[in-house]
């Protein structure tokens, strides 16, 4: 929270001090002279309500676009990842090397999805993004195995 003190002359006599209190979370003032009302009657929990929900609309707005890819990828690494660990559980001498190659796989598009916001990866960007999903799939499903005897 900030407070700041404006000084406004109206004469050359008095002078009129009005204290603004600025809030972090929407970053407007609320003045507490009355004769100034830039807020519209709204309460500053009626305007951070509002806010919320226009986040949690664009937010939710980003999860549904391209939703069956997304879904789609996250059940292909899914799969990918118990055929992996059934694969490898058929040999014992693979496990020290596939489990450093999942961890390269992983990595690697970790590395990727982090350097997306680079100019040379925009044209790229959606198919990382695709790729993240897979690995998040992938993920879950190693990790699911990993709870089998």
């Amino acid at each position: 929270m900030h407070l700041a003190r404006n000084f406004v002359p109206r004469s050359t006599s008095s002078i009129n001090m009005t204290w603004a209190i600025q809030s972090s979370a929407d970053g407007r003032g609320l003045d507490l002279d009355p004769s100034t009302d830039s807020t519209n009657g709204t309460t500053r929990l009626i305007r951070a309500i509002r806010d919320f929900q226009n986040k949690l609309s664009a937010k939710v707005q980003q999860i549904r676009k391209n939703f069956p890819m997304k879904l789609l990828f996250f059940l292909i690494g899914f799969y990918c990842a118990t055929a992996f660990a059934t694969v490898i559980g058929q040999t014992g001498d693979w496990d020290i090397l596939s489990a450093a190659l999942a961890v390269v796989v992983v990595e690697g598009i970790g590395a990727l999805m982090y350097s997306a916001s680079q100019p040379v990866f925009s044209r790229a960007r959606s198919l990382i993004s695709m790729f993240n999903y897979w690995k998040a799939g992938l993920s879950l499903g190693l990790f699911m195995d990993s709870f089998k005897y």
